[in-house]
């Protein structure tokens, strides 16, 4: 309860852009994992969930590119510059302190995700407070599309009125409601296989609701991205739920990535807020985002300008942001360039070691012979939902969807847990001993 409160916290105090938030949420998850694990249910549960080597060792390395980037490494500096200084290979150390306090939270809420997803008495609390702060998102959502201007808006100098608000905008916002969408509706199909009936049919419900109404904020962001995340999601887990109707389903898929596209053309004519779908002017524009970051990476392209220092690095080319809170906005767009500008090739590496560990995690949920497996798909496919999406934007920069994101992952590890495997193992030795001592009284007698 007290994570679920740090985490609305986060997402009404504007704690995708307040530098402060970022570092006290950060924070007290971390010291929240702490207090978890002195509990021995917690421990017992983390006992149960699959090794993860690879996640901690690729999270050390980032940890130490960080690190190192805080030395006066003098040949990795770039030279004498005017907007930073020398004694460091950062560019601002205060910026990359922050960085790595910031990976605190997505740390905690993997470690979360792991210790429920492998706690099967206490799944349903998962769901409950999952429930409760989608659902209180979401009517947030609803709120400020309704009065059309969020808690906090500013003047830009042209007279223009630019929105901040929780996710910085309707993008970051989208790839949050894809992944819920996803977790919801697979929920429903997992519980659906597994009761029958009208037994816990009060999570069916919930999940039926709250998929409802991710998918109307899906569509009200008109993220043209979003959406076709959203059919590939259903896409996916129609194969797998019907397996033996692969071709009608993708019948069904190609037919409705038609309807969209005919739909983005003729948007004017529908009364929809969404610009015509233009290829090459798309392309255009993610270049143009694409090359301070390219350039950057090619001007220190070892060790970077310093984790979370893009905007900083920046400042010579761009002008500053209007406020320093919005600072975060100003990305590459991409986070592959993201991390190559602020942490070189090395920790493009320590970045690719903690990913892929984290997704052999992941992919140990799959290993349950349930319909645990539909479930463990749904949250793979809202997490690969969000890396994707980062790719064009920056949803991974705010720190509540970074910690969604990481509890999906951990709770979807947490799903193959050795003790149910250990169960099934120890079934056919017990009914042997029990068959020999049997047959022993037999004998005796």
């Amino acid at each position: 309860m007290i994570a679920l409160g740090v985490l609305f916290g986060a997402i009404y105090r504007h704690g995708a852009e307040v530098p402060l938030d970022t570092a006290a949420f950060a924070a007290i998850s971390s010291c929240l994992l702490v207090l978890a694990l002195i509990d021995k249910k917690n421990q017992a549960a983390l006992a149960k969930v699959p090794n993860p080597k690879w996640a901690l060792i690729g999270l050390v390395l980032v940890w130490l590119v960080m690190a190192a980037q805080l030395l006066p490494i003098p040949f990795l500096t770039g030279g004498n510059k005017s907007w930073f200084p020398v004694q460091s290979v950062t560019v601002d150390v205060d910026l990359t302190l922050r960085a790595m306090v910031s990976m605190g939270s997505a740390v905690a809420f993997f470690v979360f995700g792991a210790i429920f997803g492998a706690d099967r008495e206490r799944r349903e609390i998962v769901l409950w407070l999952l429930g409760v702060l989608t659902f209180s998102v979401i009517m947030y959502a609803f709120m400020l599309h309704s009065s059309g201007l969020s808690a906090r808006s500013f003047q830009q100098s042209g007279g223009e009125t630019v929105m901040e608000g929780p996710f910085l905008n309707a993008n970051t916002f989208a790839i949050l409601m894809v992944m819920v969408f996803s977790v919801c509706l697979g929920t429903f199909v997992a519980e659906d296989r597994r009761h029958k009936g009208k037994q816990r049919l009060w999570v069916r419900v919930g999940a039926v609701v709250l998929a409802a109404a991710a998918a109307v904020c899906i569509f009200l962001t008109m993220s043209r991205a979003a959406w076709i995340l959203s059919l590939g999601i259903i896409f996916g887990l129609a194969l797998i739920v019907r397996p033996g109707a692969h071709l009608r389903t993708s019948i069904f898929g190609v037919a409705a990535l038609l309807v969209l596209f005919i739909g983005w053309n003729a948007s004017e004519q529908l009364g929809l807020s969404i610009q015509p779908l233009d290829l090459a002017k798309g392309f255009d524009g993610r270049f143009a985002d694409w090359e301070p970051g390219l350039d950057l990476t090619l001007t220190r392209p070892v060790l970077g300008w310093g984790a979370g220092t893009f905007a900083r690095a920046m400042e010579p080319f761009r002008d500053a942001p209007q406020i320093a809170s919005s600072m975060i906005v100003i990305t590459p767009q991409n986070s592959i360039l993201l991390i190559t500008s602020e942490t070189g090739l090395i920790g493009m590496v320590a970045w690719g070691v903690l990913l892929t560990g984290i997704v052999l995690f992941a992919v140990n949920g799959l290993k349950v012979r349930s319909s645990s497996p539909v479930l463990a798909v749904s949250l793979l496919l809202g997490a690969s939902a969000a890396i994707a999406q980062s790719l064009v934007d920056f949803p991974m920069s705010i720190p509540a969807i970074a910690a969604f994101w990481a509890f999906l992952l951990g709770y979807c590890g947490g799903l193959g847990g050795k003790a149910r495997r250990k169960k099934r193992r120890n079934r056919p030795e017990a009914s042997n001993n029990q068959s020999g001592r049997f047959s022993r009284q037999r004998i005796s007698a």
